[in-house]
């Protein structure tokens, strides 16, 4: 039934309001993705969207590659504040991960938390607004308040992996999660510092297992190139 009404609203939303891409402005896909199709296939696979671990993850999950056209993508939502996108990026995610039955494997979505601070700041949580959509598309609950970012941790775009470790070790909290299977939401996962640290902290609150589910993968090799496009931490944007 839920399915069935989430069908005809996707449906009637797209008639009342037709699609339109947010990369080329081209007409969207039916019922209501604003995105054109010729768009989503020039999104670059990641060479490995599926990992076992890294431990203490069960899996990682990230489609993409994070490259263009995918990466303005996920800059018009995170530094930009352009929220439609997050529908765009979450239905893609949704529809991979339907795909390969991983959300059964799967109670609650946990979005990577900002601290309260930087939440301020932004207005809104990227990883959230791609969790609510995930849940939206997949039936499953989000648990936003789960966990808690406990200090402002300084940006990781430059660190290597272990100034990474360092950066966000005791940076998270979580509320007792009783044996619990969770996927942690996040954007993009370059070496999986955040996504480790955070899985850590679920795995010592009581959940059963921990995965990772992220929109796209950024090549290790690509890391102080891409910090070199992001915008500057001075403007507040910074996680």
């Amino acid at each position: 039934m839920r399915d069935w009404v989430d069908r005809h609203l996707d449906w009637l939303g797209g008639l009342l309001l037709p699609p339109r891409c947010v990369l080329c402005g081209s007409s969207g896909q039916a019922p209501c993705l604003d995105l054109c199709a010729g768009c989503a296939a020039s999104f670059a696979a990641a060479d490995e969207p599926v990992l076992a671990g890294p431990d203490p993850l069960r899996r990682t999950c990230a489609p993409f590659a994070y490259a263009p056209p995918l990466d303005h993508l996920v800059h018009a939502l995170k530094y930009r504040g352009q929220l439609a996108t997050a529908r765009v990026l979450g239905t893609l995610l949704a529809g991979w991960l339907a795909g390969r039955g991983l959300p059964h494997e799967v109670d609650v979505i946990v979005p990577v938390p900002l601290h309260p601070d930087r939440h301020a700041e932004r207005g809104f949580n990227q990883s959230a607004e791609l969790a609510h959509q995930l849940g939206r598309s997949l039936h499953l609950s989000v648990a936003e308040s789960l966990a808690i970012r406990r200090r402002a941790t300084p940006p990781q775009v430059g660190l290597h992996l272990d100034e990474r470790r360092r950066n966000l070790a005791g940076a998270f909290g979580a509320g007792p999660v009783a044996d619990l299977r969770v996927a942690i939401v996040d954007d993009v996962t370059t070496t999986g510092a955040t996504l480790r640290e955070l899985a850590c902290v679920l795995l010592q609150a009581g959940a059963c297992t921990v995965d990772a589910w992220c929109i796209a993968r950024t090549d290790r090799g690509r890391i102080h190139s891409s910090a070199r496009r992001e915008p500057s931490p001075s403007a507040g944007w910074m996680r």
